[in-house]
């Protein structure tokens, strides 16, 4: 096997997690695999599974602004640089590629945002498939560490076997359903049982109408990886088209994807237990209860 590849990506949590299939092809070649991207995100993908990295070089490391920069960087990322064989970067940024190529003998640049209709994670794959890396078809879930899944055991003794998990935010309020109708099926499916609440660094406004409610169990400032393990026991999680979702999916949780501006053709979160249910219009507020009720029972 080859020494050492490295994967560049500055993106948010599912725009890392997208990265999966790409970093499963790479394992069959490359003894380690690093990934360089934002600590709150790329912690997700640091593990030992197949389609997981070795280990994560933090964004906002200063060495990284020189490459950014076009330049050689200093101190251990030049002398990590320096044994790597591959560098694939998701970027747009001429600069970061000529920086790397200064010490790395091969690099990959490709385009982060997938085009001509192909699935992002299939599209982020794409450069691997052209130097022979044949990416995997399917991919395992994530599993947690022991410390991983101690943390987690902590949320799960306060909730059923089999629980619902909603996650009612995202990373825009136009990708977010009503919380007037989150709480709709809450009442019509929770049935009195503590059900599970995510709540991300922005989702204080979408969560608030919901997490008063009795029996809701609020998960706030875990790791992500944490969350992850808590989300795998999940009897149902329903999100939308975030990073959270693509985390339950990554954990093989039975998943219920909400989209409506975005299309979910090219950013439903990858996983073998997946449903997209896509609002009329691409309006959230045009999805009604009555439809995501009818896309929980199928998904049971």
């Amino acid at each position: 096997m080859g020494a050492q590849a490295v994967v560049v990506r500055a993106g948010a949590l599912g725009d890392v997690l997208l990265l999966r299939r790409a970093v499963a092809a790479l394992r069959r070649t490359y003894r380690r695999v690093v990934l360089i991207a934002p600590q709150s995100s790329g912690a997700a993908l640091v593990g030992p599974g197949a389609s997981e990295v070795d280990e994560l070089l933090a964004w906002e490391r200063p060495e990284v602004a020189a490459l950014l920069a076009g330049q050689v960087p200093k101190g251990p990322l030049r002398g990590f640089l320096g044994g790597v064989e591959l560098a694939v970067v998701y970027s747009r940024s001429a600069d970061l590629a000529h920086g790397l190529g200064l010490m790395v003998p091969r690099v990959v640049c490709q385009e982060p945002a997938p085009s001509g209709g192909v699935h992002a994670s299939q599209w982020l794959a794409r450069p691997l498939a052209a130097l022979g890396l044949d990416p995997p078809a399917d991919l395992e879930p994530i599993l947690p560490t022991p410390a991983e899944a101690t943390a987690a055991r902590e949320l799960l003794t306060r909730l059923p076997e089999g629980f619902l998990a909603i996650h009612p935010g995202s990373g825009s309020p136009r990708k977010n359903w009503p919380a007037e109708r989150f709480a709709a099926v809450l009442d019509l499916l929770a049935l009195r049982r503590p059900c599970l609440l995510v709540e991300g660094p922005a989702d204080a406004t979408a969560v608030a109408p919901l997490a008063q409610r009795p029996g809701a169990v609020l998960a706030r400032g875990l790791g992500v990886r944490t969350l992850g393990a808590v989300l795998a026991r999940a009897g149902l999680f329903i999100g939308h088209d975030s990073g959270v979702s693509h985390l339950a999916a990554a954990w093989h949780a039975p998943t219920l994807a909400l989209f409506g501006p975005t299309d979910p053709a090219l950013w439903a979160p990858v996983g073998p237990r997946v449903r997209v249910l896509r609002a009329p219009r691409g309006r959230m507020e045009a999805l009604s209860v009555d439809e995501v009720l009818s896309a929980v029972r199928s998904q049971a």
